[in-house]
């Protein structure tokens, strides 16, 4: 009986971080479309620079990632905070590309 309570909370944890997943995502992506679309100032002037909201974007996730590898992997034994530099690198780099590519591509192409 006790492991079906373990098995639950296990669930319930990963649901919580499934929606905190999502809930960043979506946050992100309207704030991504409010700041592309919208005309902001006088001067009537769209922001530009989506490659840097992406890099501010990949340095709190790193940061944040790195808080919890610390505070989880003392408990759990996981494994070391370095062996994750490959998924961090193409996580930073690849939506910057996209963003980039996305500025050549037309948006019929692109939907």
């Amino acid at each position: 009986m006790e492991g079906n309570a373990t098995g639950i909370g296990r669930v319930l944890v990963l649901a919580f971080c499934v929606a905190g997943i999502w809930s960043a995502y979506i946050s992100q992506g309207v704030l991504q479309e409010t700041l592309s679309t919208k005309q902001f100032g006088p001067d009537g002037k769209r922001f530009e620079h989506l490659s840097f909201l992406n890099l501010v974007q990949n340095v709190i996730c790193f940061l944040w990632s790195l808080i919890m590898i610390k505070l989880w992997s003392r408990s759990t034994g996981g494994a070391p905070w370095w062996s994750y530099w490959s998924a961090s690198i193409t996580n930073t780099i690849g939506p910057a590309m996209g963003i980039e590519a996305l500025k050549y591509s037309s948006y019929p192409a692109q939907a």
